[in-house]
């Protein structure tokens, strides 16, 4: 990797150049990520301040409650949602007196509820601004997201771990790395995306087989340059590999089991059609996942099925973020 080459993209500001700069890197084997991301700071989305303190309280079970709701107040537009979503027919309950503050909020929706809607909140800020080719924008791979964080929460539930809430930022975060890609150099990421559905590959396939930047190490990367969790780090590095094996730098067993039910619930997800990640090719689940979480096949499937129900109702509150 030249780093001179890299250093030229920081000072160039003629978009064409740019690109054509970046193709000879994002092209090459042995592309050093790190690299990448520090010399686009300032031209990456940045984490919102409110993230890290928000992923730190709701991960840490024994933290009060009044805890989460003073760090909720900080931040306006998670307080506007919270009582935009807590003002909904479904959770008024024919109670005729709106709501109008934080506490009333948290007390109708609940803690879980409360947690989901400031952490879908804070990302979809990054997600905003980019007006990309029909049907696809990055708020439908936002609600791509969102849908996997989910299905990663429901799943982590069902199999009766303690990896609930750990599983839904996961699960919500996994393909940050396309954001980036998008934020970099938009017309690139659209030509990727559209190759990648003329050639009927999903978009991980289509950046390994052109040797392009790849969304999941850029995520990883990105990822830690934010200060996110090592879990978060490495779960969205590995998100697209089912073979523990090939899992090199994974010793903890919580987060191998991780990376299964997020792969697992991107699956479920593009199966579902919920949202859009970039392409529209689906996958039977991995009967090597399966196994390795004792789950039958027919048992996957009656999972799916409900989950189905659970994103339909989610479908009508995401609804509101896209008014917000």
């Amino acid at each position: 990797m030249d780093i001179k080459v890299i250093k030229r993209i920081e000072k160039t500001s003629n978009p064409s150049l740019r690109r054509g700069i970046t193709q000879s890197i994002m092209n090459v084997q042995g592309i050093d990520y790190e690299v990448i991301v520090d010399s686009l700071k300032g031209k990456l989305p940045s984490l919102p301040v409110v993230m890290n303190e928000l992923m730190t309280v709701i991960s840490d079970h024994d933290a009060a409650l009044y805890a989460l709701q003073d760090l909720l107040k900080m931040d306006h537009s998670i307080y506007a949602q919270l009582l935009k979503v807590a003002n909904t027919h479904e959770h008024r309950k024919g109670r005729e007196k709106r709501i109008t503050t934080m506490d009333e909020a948290v007390n109708t929706l609940g803690l879980e509820k409360v947690k989901r809607v400031a952490l879908n909140t804070t990302i979809l800020s990054l997600y905003k601004g980019e007006e990309l080719p029909a049907d696809f924008s990055l708020e439908s791979l936002w609600m791509h997201s969102v849908g996997v964080a989910l299905a990663s929460s429901t799943l982590a539930e069902h199999l009766h771990t303690n990896l609930v809430d750990q599983a839904y930022t996961c699960g919500l975060l996994h393909d940050i790395g396309k954001v980036a890609k998008c934020k970099f150099d938009q017309m690139r990421y659209c030509e990727e995306v559209t190759s990648a559905n003329e050639n009927n590959l999903d978009t991980h396939q289509w950046e390994i087989a052109g040797k392009h930047v790849r969304h999941d190490i850029l995520g990883s990367f990105l990822a830690r340059t934010w200060g996110i969790s090592p879990m978060v780090e490495t779960v969205t590095k590995w998100h697209h590999e089912e073979d523990r094996s090939k899992r090199h730098d994974i010793e903890d067993a919580n987060i191998q089991k991780l990376v299964d039910i997020v792969y697992l619930a991107n699956g479920t997800i593009h199966r579902l059609e919920f949202g859009n990640s970039g392409h529209r090719r689906v996958k039977e689940p991995s009967k090597l996942i399966l196994r390795r979480l004792r789950l039958e096949k027919e048992e996957f499937s009656e999972f799916e099925e409900k989950l189905r129900n659970s994103l339909e109702e989610e479908e009508e509150n995401l609804a509101l973020f896209a008014t917000g």
